[in-house]
């Protein structure tokens, strides 16, 4: 997570989503994920081993809950 809010800030974005895509099973070539959704107020949603859809389901909560605090 350390990473993933260094990385949020060098870009100036609102939102980044971390993952580790070492690890055999999640990421590339897999249905599966896990990941950590980071936003620019330092908070941070954890989503568990889970398949794709229900990571990127989170990223679009995370997204709508910041827009929603604009």
């Amino acid at each position: 997570a350390e990473r993933a809010m260094a990385k949020l800030k060098e870009k100036g974005v609102d939102l980044v989503v971390a993952n580790d895509v070492s690890v055999r099973g999640r990421g590339f070539e897999s249905e599966w994920n896990a990941a950590v959704i980071v936003d620019a107020d330092g908070v941070m949603a954890e989503v568990p081993l889970s398949p794709k859809s229900t990571v990127a389901a989170a990223l679009l909560d995370a997204v709508a809950e910041k827009l929603a605090r604009l």
